[in-house]
């Protein structure tokens, strides 16, 4: 009898080894239980160029455009962060739809589109300098049905979210110049509004990604001068970057500025401008990932050394950017190309770890 119940140990031993085994071999980092998620997608900003007569720089676009449709693997989407030409609505002869078209041998491969709003949208050839018309606002709605239309009521396809589909990786799209109304701006910063910043506060508390993007047209930190000094952000901005701190956002992806940087905030870079009372440091490394010329002719004005330096500073003549992002599990891994109406080549990468 004490052998039968020797063998019915061993079996029963076997069975719990085999589930253990097939438990551990299930087992991820991965919060979303196990997607395993690998995903591409690229980003750029500001293919406009600096007249009625030549809206867009359609020669550095189409370069940039040709050279992504040979990535492998093939991107998931393209992101563009605004100013996509000279004007938002010029005439019958070049609309927004026509800057769509440009991309074509994207989308007809099946690698979506997708598009934030810059100061450059709004401006018509018939108004003031810096006036912002709300029609050119409507017509961007309508051009752009492919962003989502989950924003706040009157926002929809100029804030949005999104997940990609293994549910990993959440990605956020703000708009810093929404309109009511026409209206003049004095900064060409914008402004994020309550009514943004309280959406993405319920959009971020409803997702358990581990890696978090935001994408807008403007920079929190500007890198012509010191941009650990005052600037063109204003207190709206380290409001959202407090909140993209505490949230362990990866990457807050931006234009407007026609250049290249990159930098890592972490404490040793202080809230810009500095808020009464302090703004507590920054503790979770969120990159600013300034990517703000495929077209758009560079801002070769001086540069302090030190700040090309820590910020990682790009910005020579007749040079374009784009940037491919790659997310493998907890990692996001970022390699920017640079080039001008050829091939593109890299020159940046960073990694990021969660």
């Amino acid at each position: 009898m004490s052998k039968f119940k020797n063998m019915s140990l061993k079996i029963a031993a076997m069975m719990l080894l085999v589930v253990v085994v097939t438990m551990l071999n299930g087992c991820t980092t991965d919060p979303m239980g196990g997607t395993g998620e690998t995903f591409r997608f690229v980003f750029m900003a500001d293919s406009r160029l600096d007249s009625l007569e030549h809206p867009v720089n359609t020669p550095v676009l189409n370069a940039i455009i040709n050279q992504v449709s040979t990535l492998s693997p093939k991107p998931s989407f393209v992101m563009f962060a605004g100013d996509m030409s000279y004007m938002g609505y010029l005439d019958s002869s070049y609309t927004f739809q026509a800057w769509k078209d440009l991309f074509a041998p994207l989308t007809s491969s099946g690698i979506a589109l997708y598009s934030a709003i810059g100061n450059h949208e709004l401006y018509h050839q018939h108004s003031s300098s810096h006036a912002f018309l709300l029609g050119n606002q409507l017509a961007f709605q309508s051009a752009f049905p492919e962003n989502p239309g989950n924003g706040p009521t009157g926002y929809e396809h100029l804030t949005y979210s999104f997940t990609a589909q293994g549910g990993n990786s959440f990605f956020a799209v703000l708009d810093p110049y929404y309109l009511t109304q026409d209206t003049t701006h004095e900064s060409l910063g914008g402004n994020i509004d309550y009514t943004q910043m309280s959406w993405l506060r319920t959009q971020v508390s409803q997702t358990r990604a581990t890696h978090k993007f935001l994408f807008l047209h403007t920079p929190y930190y500007y890198v012509y001068d010191d941009p650990q000094e005052p600037s063109a952000a204003n207190q709206s901005y380290t409001a959202l970057w407090s909140f993209l701190d505490s949230n362990n956002f990866d990457i807050y992806a931006c234009g407007h500025s026609h250049l290249f940087s990159r930098k890592t905030v972490d404490s040793s870079v202080p809230p810009n401008p500095q808020t009464t009372p302090p703004t507590p440091l920054w503790k979770n490394n969120v990159v600013q990932l300034l990517n703000g010329t495929c077209g758009a002719g560079p801002d070769v004005n001086y540069i302090d050394p030190i700040v090309r330096t820590n910020w990682n500073v790009h910005n020579d003549q007749l040079t374009y950017y784009f940037s491919v992002v790659d997310i493998t599990g907890n990692s996001v891994t970022v390699n920017s190309y640079r080039g001008y109406t050829g091939s593109y080549i890299l020159f940046d990468t960073f990694t990021i770890t969660k």
